[in-house]
């Protein structure tokens, strides 16, 4: 899933929420959304708190050296290794889950973002915590669990995006692009951004998915 990775910068946000030429013809695009991210971000009702947006993309990885070898070239250096432990609960909207970094810290993340190809707009709120496994027992007790995933991620950062190769226990190699937008910046602005990363890393429009890692997993895919 969506500022910087608090995982690393305490001073930020990151994302991960409850349940796109004569001249030759113009480049056909694949991405979808049309409107301002600054029009189509939530307020929060009690105090009009903007919520955080990125544009992000996922795709099936085929061969994860290799596209490991082009992000660490893209971004000069060898990334960095995070496990994580996502438990996602049931809600009536959008997605909430408790991610767990096994090292005593954690974040409770709530994110809406739609089940579509390519890229989309995520917009996302956090909050961290110092005990996740009594956050998550809490939780579940509230809430009831709808899934788990558990991965180890490599990071790199390369611009304003956060490009992560992720090993996912039960469904392999994955990658995901998290474009983190600034408040100027438009929905084509943060899916040029996307596309132009995309093909720099080699990544085939074929390979693409849709939905989080739990929907992948609950489907047996």
């Amino acid at each position: 899933m969506c500022g910087q990775f608090t995982r690393f910068s305490r001073s930020s946000s990151w994302s991960s929420s409850c349940s796109q030429i004569a001249a030759a013809p113009p480049r056909r695009r694949f991405f979808a959304g049309k409107s301002s991210v600054n029009t189509r971000r939530d307020r929060d009702t009690d105090n009009s708190r903007v919520m955080p947006s990125n544009v992000e993309i996922k795709a099936k990885v085929s061969d994860p050296t290799r596209f490991a070898a082009r992000a660490a070239e893209l971004s000069q250096s060898e990334g960095s290794i995070i496990k994580q432990h996502d438990t996602f609960f049931n809600c009536t909207q959008g997605r909430l889950k408790l991610r767990d970094f096994m090292d005593k810290s954690g974040q409770l993340i709530f994110y809406e973002r739609p089940d579509t190809a390519g890229p989309k707009l995520s917009r996302y709120s956090i909050s961290p915590t110092s005990d996740p496994p009594s956050l998550r027992t809490v939780l579940s007790d509230a809430l009831g669990v709808k899934g788990e995933v558990r991965k180890e991620r490599r990071l790199f950062l390369i611009g304003q995006t956060r490009v992560h190769l992720d090993a996912v226990e039960g469904l392999g190699n994955y990658m995901e692009l998290e474009v983190v937008m600034r408040p100027e910046q438009t929905v084509e602005d943060g899916q040029k951004v996307a596309e132009e990363l995309m093909e720099k890393l080699g990544v085939p429009r074929q390979s693409l998915v849709t939905g989080a890692y739990v929907d992948l997993l609950l489907k047996g895919l």
